[in-house]
């Protein structure tokens, strides 16, 4: 089995509203009618995390409108898979990933998890080698960021290879999931709810490392809505 992700942004005759019901609902039920498709979850920029406007970085491309992560037999036929969102994206950057779920998030198939989904993509530093990325980030980086956050769900794929024209030079992808308070409360994203010397420590300890191994000029993320669509 191999795990795909792909990053959607709107086609340009589509509302965000619009684009999300044919995300949730056409372009699912026809992903879910491939042979190949094992399980699908897709996240949505939508209305109900819009309280993280301020959480977003945008410093490598565009950001996305959704996210449309799958389990498949095989990433071989991924052409087809990329024909059925062809109709109503603008733009398609897929990644074969591998996946490393520290923290399970509660799901239901067909319903939204709770809270947000924050969704970074990132690329390494450049003076420093794939191997100490992922050395720094698997071993030492992963638990700094379940200790000072308040996160419920955290899975961390490494980018095997890019699948589309439009996809860019990501080294990871992470997606962690955070309570609703967090998408405008430091104190909440920080588990540091009514300490502000917590907040402060938890917050300096995250920075200092990512500082270690990633390239903050080379980042983008996004808080989205997630549903589980098949488990």
């Amino acid at each position: 089995m191999e795990k795909i992700i792909y990053l959607l942004k709107a086609g340009e005759d589509l509302q965000q509203p619009a684009f999300c019901e044919v995300v949730l609902g056409v372009l699912s039920e026809a992903l879910l009618k491939e042979d190949t498709v094992l399980s699908l979850r897709v996240s949505l920029s939508d209305a109900d995390v819009a309280r993280a406007e301020g959480l977003k970085l945008e410093h490598c491309g565009p950001l996305p409108d959704a996210m449309v992560s799958l389990w498949v037999q095989s990433a071989n036929e991924h052409h087809q898979l990329e024909s059925l969102m062809e109709p109503y994206c603008s733009r398609i950057e897929g990644y074969l990933v591998t996946e490393s779920e520290v923290l399970a998030a509660p799901s239901e198939e067909r319903q939204r998890t709770p809270g947000s989904m924050q969704l970074c993509c990132l690329e390494k530093r450049a003076d420093i080698t794939r191997e100490e990325f992922l050395t720094i980030w698997k071993e030492s980086h992963g638990p700094i960021a379940v200790e000072t956050q308040s996160t419920f769900g955290y899975r961390q794929h490494i980018v095997v290879r890019k699948l589309t024209e439009a996809s860019l030079d990501y080294t990871a992808i992470v997606e962690e999931h955070f309570p609703a308070e967090a998408m405008d409360s430091p104190h909440a994203f920080f588990d540091a709810v009514g300490d502000d010397r917590k907040l402060a420590k938890n917050r300096n300890a995250m920075v200092e490392s990512c500082a270690r191994f990633i390239d903050f000029n080379r980042m983008n993320c996004i808080h989205l809505s997630e549903y589980t669509i098949k488990d």
